[in-house]
């Protein structure tokens, strides 16, 4: 099955189906996670370190040894994904990527939109749930038309989103961080972080998802996450997960947020929390941290209307797609 369409490739055993020259990327755009404190937003350096662990580098490895430009958001992760410091700030920094604008360690997009640049979000965790709003709010008839940033000049520019271990139906660990889950879980999560603000706007609940403050994203966003569980978070999480995120969430499925989930069941693109502009890619064996620090090189599988092929046809579930490769390698394949 092809989603991006045209091009074709064979990495290992597997066929992926990729991007065609309308959806070649120029330039990368990184927006990072939820955070504990406010340092990826008044320091670059904790941006761009969010995405590095020792000598591994996510965007090292996804820009083809810094080959293709990139950008790097700084937005303040502590508070809820639809205020003024996170989708606001992701919005404007974002235009300002699209206008050639360098982020605050000088690396920028060196094709504007106006020199016909193209320009893909790679989002992780929070990030893809400041993603959806801004994408899902950028029409008039949205229910939060440009809120607090150009969410309309965001949709316009960019080309499509893709998203690592995304909290697009919010977090059972956000829930148990909240005192929302069973008593073992909330002790346990207690122990680990505070329900700040950010957190609290992250749970499952259907009042503070962000589904119901958004419309259809107006681009394609694509997703992908880790299986990986974490000893002790994940036996508080539904289905398969990455230890912060459960797939119900990761693959924006409808129904239940809580719904039970693996590589072989996960929600098609017809079950997605929104009539269109969700797209599965596949499964990988990195749990939260992994997904966006490229520090773990494991297999990939197929989940349902996933992108690899198998011998001309859409690999079967759960098959091993790869039995080597991070995100991050994922990524740079992708363009």
């Amino acid at each position: 099955m092809r989603y991006l369409s045209a091009l074709r490739g064979v990495v290992g055993a597997a066929l992926f189906s990729v991007a065609s020259q309308s959806f070649a990327a120029d330039c990368l755009i990184f927006v990072h996670g939820k955070q504990t404190d406010t340092n990826t937003y008044t320091s670059y350096s904790a941006a761009r370190n969010y995405w590095v662990n020792g000598s591994d580098d996510f965007i090292k490895t996804a820009t083809k040894n810094f080959t293709t430009d990139y950008y790097v958001v700084g937005y303040n992760g502590t508070r809820p994904y639809w205020e003024s410091q996170s989708a606001g700030e992701v919005a404007n920094e974002i235009v300002a990527a699209t206008n050639g604008t360098p982020d605050a360690g000088g690396n920028g997009c060196s094709k504007t939109y106006a020199q016909g640049g193209t320009f893909w979000i790679v989002a992780h965790s929070m990030g893809s749930t400041i993603t959806d709003y801004i994408l899902g709010n950028n029409d008039p008839s949205d229910p939060n038309y440009n809120y607090n940033g150009p969410y309309d000049t965001v949709a316009q520019r960019v080309s499509l989103a893709m998203t690592l271990g995304g909290a697009h139906r919010g977090s059972e660990g956000a829930d148990a961080v909240c005192g929302q889950s069973s008593g073992g879980c909330n002790w346990f999560a207690g122990w680990i972080q505070d329900c700040d603000d950010a957190t609290y706007w992250l749970r499952s609940s259907n009042d503070v998802q962000v589904r119901t403050y958004s419309s259809a994203p107006a681009k394609n966003i694509y997703l992908t996450g880790g299986y990986e569980a974490i000893f002790g978070a994940s036996a508080c999480l539904t289905g398969e997960d990455d230890g912060v995120v459960q797939y119900a969430s990761i693959f924006a499925c409808d129904g239940s947020a809580s719904a039970s989930y693996n590589n072989s069941n996960a929600c098609g693109n017809s079950y997605k929390q929104e009539v269109s502009g969700f797209r599965n890619l596949d499964g990988s064996h990195e749990n939260h941290g992994d997904e966006r620090d490229d520090s773990d090189s494991d297999t990939r599988r197929q989940i349902p209307d996933g992108i690899w092929t198998c011998s001309g046809s859409p690999c079967s579930p759960n098959t091993v797609v790869q039995s080597s490769m991070t995100s991050a390698k994922f990524i740079s394949i992708l363009y």
